[in-house]
């Protein structure tokens, strides 16, 4: 894998009079609740910042870690979205919509088959999730000699599930079982890198920051309310 760091929310943070600071903005008691948000995520970067380097060497906890600080930045980014007046964000165009639109589906893909539903996720059939797949288990490519079936080995990314080879190396492989084609017979591994997960977590960031810079910009007067 290889990542640099994600940026901080320092060039936010220190000028907290303008743009996402802006109280004006925001929707009846929701300035506080905005700053507790703001909190989550930058202490959520601090935290994979910190794990990125330990990431070299294969821990299952590691991508536990990673998959749910990068959740908590997503989901407190979110938040901000909703703190703010409609009336305020409504012209607001993110310039990489696209881009993290296709992360965003990928990234609620495999957190659902990895964390919050790996013995039942059915709602992702664009990435081979419906159903069919049980996960029950995280490991590394030393883990994959027992089995050296092509048909056995696929690659999870943006893109969807795909088969591929057991020489393609991967950051880490999760472990399935099919209840569908095989009555859970055979091993299916499906590999995954990081650098997809926290490529989900830098367009989240690069969003708040195009937001404080279009927040930057306007004036209470041209507001109703």
């Amino acid at each position: 894998m290889k990542f640099g760091k994600l940026q901080d929310l320092n060039e936010i943070c220190l000028g907290n009079t303008k743009g996402i600071y802006k109280q004006w903005i925001y929707n009846k008691d929701s300035y506080m609740r905005m700053c507790d948000y703001m909190q989550k995520i930058n202490y959520s970067i601090q935290d994979i910042n910190e794990l990125i380097n330990k990431m070299k060497k294969f821990d299952r906890k590691n991508v536990i870690c990673c998959i749910v600080w990068v959740d908590w930045i997503k989901e407190a980014v979110e938040k901000i979205f909703e703190a703010i007046k409609t009336d305020v964000i409504k012209n607001f165009i993110f310039s990489k919509s696209n881009e993290i639109e296709k992360y965003k589906k990928y990234f609620t893909a495999i957190r659902s088959f990895i964390v919050a539903h790996p013995l039942s996720t059915s709602r992702h059939e664009s990435y081979g999730f419906d159903g069919n797949y049980i996960c029950v288990d995280i490991r590394d490519y030393s883990g994959l000699l027992e089995l050296k079936d092509k048909h056995m080995y696929y690659c999870l990314n943006t893109e969807g599930l795909k088969e591929t080879n057991f020489n393609y190396k991967n950051d880490f492989y999760l472990y399935c079982y099919s209840d569908k084609d095989d009555n859970m017979k055979y091993f299916r591994k499906i590999g995954c890198n990081y650098i997809d997960i926290l490529k989900t977590a830098e367009l989240y960031i690069d969003e708040l920051y195009e937001l404080n810079k279009y927040l930057s910009k306007l004036k209470k007067i041209n507001f109703k309310g």
